[in-house]
């Protein structure tokens, strides 16, 4: 046994092996130009690590060691990625290990901008250091008065040899020469907070983007302001500008849409709306390409493309994952090579084991695609379904028909789902008969053969139908299969039993094809979850006073009990074996329960 990071004893049954569906956060991503291989790569923090894509085809290249804590910013220059952790930066070679170490500020670095063979990193008190980046010497070090000018932005000017812009939280900015320590100028803004410096193509042009939404494409060399944009949804992000011929500044915005704007028309000429779900984290178009790589907290990257007639982007090439909290998660297929996942966001999502190639994301659930497609994108956000909570799937028939079936938070109807389509399916399962709405689906399952979905309801029905046709089969028991909420549904290996448990503590039973009951067991508590191993004929329970029961679904009996959890029981899985039964609740441990010995 070992000791865990919290001090309690930990397993050494199982190791962390790797980490799927990750793909950026709010951190904004850099963009490098590699001379010896020609191209570019992106680079994407995942907390206390980063990820290297090369962007002709979004593949992972790298995957970095990792630093003690989150990081907090990222800076890149040709040879080395430097990442802030904290009040300490590290600088790393080859996208992998750390190479050189820098230690020197007293609070949390937010800034870090690579210069030369040196490289400035700035903190939350405004203390800007100087470093020597092979020596880890400090070459200089600025303290700024946080009250008047906190620095919020960094910029090194175009062709101006040893000179740095710095952008406040007050709205004045400062230009500095750091080989001779002077401040050179001082421009007195447009009292608002500036969140970004971005260096225009043209000689002594900058961008500065505000707190109000506005960017002012400004000249530093003569003080002078050429013209002032402005958006309306928030803080500037990000700014980036084309460099391919095409006059076209690009903004970013907390709410995930990018404004384009036309420097020689001075307009708007297009919105990339919904860009992300969530704020625009960064977004870099490449060095004389068409190109736009953004990223953002909804943990996507995405490149875009503008080859639309009137210079509109559409989307090339993404990675992406689930943007908020998992709800169920289950392997699909027998070869242990794809995971299914549902999530908080709406979205059902398919992560390979092998090779992120194979990931596929099925989609958000609509209620009806061909009414959102005759009234346009504009009312798609009204028929998303909520969140799954619960999926069963078989892969048998998937060739045939849709082979996962999925129920949703607080909606009666059941949605059917085809992975080799990746897209929803054909139907939504629900009774006819019934029309109120505080009746929703608690439990799904699927028979091993893909030809039938039996369905849970919270009303204590229990419905089985046809996933070809999507035609009711029949129910379970005179009106309702149990008294109270249906807590899980399943059905054995050769589609003879099917096996319901309700919140009143019963477990029920059937005979598959005629509906009749078979037999009834009492439990010692309410079931919170119910799961069957098919191949062995075992079923596990979980119950709400945390603890777990185990059946053989032959003789009927409760064959094994098991208690130690101090919370409820979130999920359950067999090992493929069926030897082990391994829980997860939410006194935040995972046990690992050994049926044969009863361990």
């Amino acid at each position: 046994m070992e000791r865990g990071a919290e001090g309690r004893t930990a397993s050494a049954l199982f190791a962390g092996f790797r980490a799927l569906g990750l793909f950026s956060n709010d951190i904004p991503h850099v963009v490098r130009f590699s001379a010896l291989k020609r191209q570019f790569y992106v680079t994407t923090c995942v907390g206390k690590s980063f990820h290297t894509y090369d962007i002709q085809k979004l593949s992972l290249v790298a995957v970095s060691n990792s630093v003690p804590q989150d990081i907090c910013c990222m800076a890149a220059d040709g040879r080395l990625v430097f990442t802030a952790y904290g009040n300490v930066f590290s600088a790393f070679a080859r996208n992998k290990e750390v190479v050189h170490t820098f230690k020197g500020h007293k609070a949390e670095i937010q800034l870090l901008q690579p210069f030369g063979d040196h490289i400035i990193s700035v903190d939350t008190d405004s203390v800007l250091i100087i470093w020597h980046i092979y020596s880890e010497e400090e070459y200089l070090q600025l303290t700024f008065d946080k009250s008047a000018f906190k620095i919020s932005t960094i910029l090194h000017p175009s062709t101006y040899l040893n000179k740095i812009l710095l952008g406040s939280e007050q709205g004045s900015l400062q230009l500095w020469n750091v080989k001779s320590n002077k401040l050179l100028y001082t421009f007195p803004g447009w009292k608002v907070g500036v969140t970004a410096l971005q260096q225009a193509p043209a000689v002594d042009v900058v961008a500065v983007g505000l707190m109000s939404g506005q960017v002012i494409i400004h000249n530093i060399k003569f003080d002078e302001t050429l013209m002032k944009f402005r958006q309306d949804w928030g803080p500037i992000t990000s700014i980036s500008f084309r460099t391919d011929g095409h006059p076209i500044m690009a903004a970013g915005s907390p709410c995930g849409h990018i404004g384009l704007w036309d420097l020689e028309d001075k307009k708007l000429i297009n919105q990339m709306r919904n860009a992300h779900s969530t704020a625009i984290a960064g977004l870099t178009f490449l060095h004389r390409e068409p190109l736009l790589v953004t990223n953002g907290a909804d943990n996507a990257v995405r490149v875009w493309i503008f080859d639309g007639p009137a210079g509109e982007a559409r989307l090339l090439r993404f990675r992406m994952g689930h943007s908020a909290p998992l709800t169920s998660i289950r392997y699909y297929g027998q070869n242990g090579q794809q995971i299914l996942s549902a999530s908080q966001d709406g979205t059902l999502q398919s992560f390979s084991t092998v090779h992120e190639k194979f990931n596929k994301s099925l989609g958000h659930g609509l209620i009806n695609k061909k009414r959102v497609k005759r009234k346009g994108l504009q009312n798609a956000m009204s028929v998303k379904l909520p969140p799954i909570t619960k999926f069963a799937a078989e892969s048998a028939r998937e060739s045939d028909w849709d082979g996962i079936i999925a129920c949703h938070q607080g909606k009666l109807s059941c949605s059917t789902w085809n992975y080799q389509r990746a897209t929803i399916g054909s139907y939504f399962l629900k009774p006819k008969e019934l029309k109120t709405d505080d009746i929703t689906a608690t439990a799904v399952d699927i028979t091993s053969c893909g030809n039938f979905a039996v369905i849970g309801l919270s009303s204590g029905t229990v419905d089985v139908y046809n996933m070809q046709s999507g035609i009711h089969r029949g129910s379970f028991g005179k009106d309702q299969a149990h008294k109270g909420s249906i807590r899980g549904v399943a059905v054995d290996g050769l589609n003879q039993l099917t096996i319901t448990t309700g919140s009143e503590g019963l477990l029920k039973f059937w005979n598959f094809k005629n509906k009749g009951l078979i037999h009834s067991v009492n439990l010692d508590s309410s079931p919170n979850m119910m799961l069957l191993h098919r191949d062995s004929g075992i079923l596990g329970l979980a119950l709400d006073d945390f603890s777990i029961s185990v059946l053989d679904i032959e003789t009927k009996k409760i064959v094994r009990q098991f208690s130690g959890h101090q919370g409820q029981i979130n999920d359950m899985t067999f090992s493929p074996d069926g030897r082990w039964l391994i829980s997860a609740a939410m006194d935040c441990s995972i046990r690992i329960w050994d049926l044969p010995s009863g361990w």
